[in-house]
């Protein structure tokens, strides 16, 4: 009941004219906030999961989280709600979501269900899921971040952790390190791995002069951060199909 509440009261504030047009956003979160604190985050509808349980022993900072093992700010969009100001983690590894839940009767860890997630943010960086139904010829599905998002197009990066069993005197402990990510290219309403150059050439073939260009200059770049690699080059092609653009309006 106060899920439906939460959901149904949002547009009457709008068209009752109480958010005006500059800062509704900022309203809109303090509003939901509040509400949150009122009634309990317990008694909404994100407290819906597992409690989590450590299944992984590591002792160094190569986790299979998102950045760092400890919780960092963020947002969710659950079961067709979205909570801000959020305690989160993202296990890469599993591709899960978890978030810190602090109750007037203690606290835990929550491992959110996969399938009530529509995107998350967490330290600034935004994540969306993406299906296989939406997207049919995808390697991998689950949560990308939005590495770049233009007029043209929207990158998306799968990131991905290889775990290593190391052992030390007494047991074994896991390290996970950054594997290869997936790149994936929505263009023309369309989802398309674009991980190597070749794949890339395919989908913006009248490019691949400056495609080729470009692979040659920022090979370092490439070797050492193959994100922003992949970030900067899809920058370069947004400025080159604008130019195109509006070389043939003229």
């Amino acid at each position: 009941m106060l899920t439906f509440f939460r959901a149904a009261i949002m547009p009457l504030l709008v068209f009752g004219g109480v958010f005006l047009s500059f800062g509704q956003d900022v309203a809109r979160i303090e509003y939901l906030n509040s509400f949150d604190q009122q009634v309990g985050i317990e008694n909404t509808g994100l407290y819906q999961g597992t409690i989590y349980t450590e299944k992984y022993r590591t002792i160094n900072e190569n986790t299979q989280f998102f950045q760092t093992r400890e919780f960092q700010s963020g947002s969710v969009c659950y079961d067709g709600q979205c909570y801000y100001d959020l305690e989160i983690k993202y296990d890469v590894f599993d591709d899960e979501v978890l978030v810190r839940l602090i109750t007037e009767v203690g606290g835990g860890t929550l491992e959110l269900f996969k399938d009530y997630i529509e995107s998350f943010q967490i330290d600034g960086h935004n994540f969306v899921k993406i299906t296989q139904t939406e997207a049919p010829l995808l390697n991998n599905y689950g949560f990308y971040e939005i590495a770049l998002e233009s007029s043209s197009f929207t990158l998306y990066i799968k990131h991905n952790k290889k775990i290593f069993d190391r052992k030390d005197r007494r047991s074994i402990y896991y390290e996970f390190l950054d594997g290869s990510g997936e790149n994936v290219l929505l263009y023309n309403d369309k989802y398309t791995i674009v991980n190597s150059k070749k794949d890339i050439i395919a989908v913006f073939p009248n490019l691949k002069r400056d495609i080729d260009k470009f692979y040659n200059i920022a090979r370092t770049l490439r070797k050492n951060d193959p994100d922003g690699f992949h970030i900067s080059l899809m920058k370069r092609i947004e400025i080159l199909l604008s130019q195109n653009n509006n070389q043939s309006e003229k």
